[in-house]
């Protein structure tokens, strides 16, 4: 047998061995309908698996400035599995919210009907099998030069957002570089940084970033964020952890985080909408 689909026959040791190093699945709310030539982008959920059976995977929830989402019943989503190199897909649906024991007491969870089987990315696919595609949002990265200037950029992304326009205000920040939006978390977002656009990460911890999430955000969210740690893959691209940078402007925590939860609530109501079309 093949070791690749000796490997993919075995997903649910993968599993296992994820569960007993306290380590997380990814997964993003399913888009209906993708447009093969639109620019939409998946945020992708990093999650910590609690436990699984035969017919349910119960995870954390996932979580924006420190607030559970909460997911309908019946939400579709695809799931990432990653060990080492090797990753999965699958699709599966939401069954409901849970509660689980947690480190400060009874914490919110989400119960996800457990897949049959699983489908191997095969590398240079990256995140696409037969049955899914996930598409990475683009991300704007300017090293921030001075982190005061960024409060007035912020305030205008924020009116920019309510107004449905796109604000051209930048704080004072050097030459851009690009990046994907891997995942978020509990503790920042993931970020991969080609290899071609490296130099730019060395230049300051301190980065002015536009998330590109539209069309289900009206225009690109501009953050301040620290880059916390980082390592070179095995393609030498950079994976950057960050964590948004709310110090000089604690007012705009709250609008990030309506902001993401919009953004997967409007993902519902799409599914919702489709299903009722058909």
């Amino acid at each position: 047998m093949p070791a690749s689909r000796s490997r993919t026959e075995r997903w649910r040791d993968s599993l296992q061995q994820i569960k007993d190093r306290s380590g997380g699945i990814e997964f993003t709310v399913a888009r209906p309908g993708i447009d093969p030539e639109a620019n939409s982008g998946d945020l992708v959920w990093r999650v910590r698996v609690i436990r699984f059976d035969d017919a349910e995977l119960v995870v954390e929830a996932p979580v924006a400035m420190g607030n559970a989402i909460h997911l309908g019943e019946g939400v579709e989503v695809v799931g990432i599995l990653s060990v080492g190199q090797n990753r999965w897909m699958f699709r599966s649906k939401t069954l409901g919210m849970t509660t689980t024991p947690g480190p400060r007491g009874m914490m919110p969870a989400l119960r996800l009907q457990m897949p049959e089987d699983v489908e191997r990315c095969q590398r240079r696919q990256f995140l696409r099998v037969a049955t899914a595609e996930v598409r990475l949002p683009e991300v704007d990265c300017f090293p921030l030069l001075d982190p005061m200037s960024a409060i007035p950029a912020e305030i205008a992304c924020r009116e920019s957002m309510h107004k449905g326009g796109n604000s051209t205000l930048m704080p004072e920040v050097g030459p851009v570089f690009k990046a994907r939006l891997l995942n978020i978390g509990g503790g920042g977002v993931g970020l991969l940084v080609p290899r071609t656009e490296t130099s730019g990460v060395n230049r300051s911890k301190l980065i002015w970033a536009r998330f590109d999430l539209r069309p289900e955000m009206p225009a690109p969210l501009g953050v301040t964020a620290r880059i916390v740690h980082t390592h070179l893959n095995h393609e030498q691209d950079v994976y950057a952890g960050v964590s948004f940078e709310f110090a000089f402007h604690a007012a705009y925590r709250p609008f990030v985080s309506d902001m993401l939860v919009n953004y997967v609530q409007t993902l519902q109501d799409k599914q919702m909408s489709s299903r009722k079309a058909a």
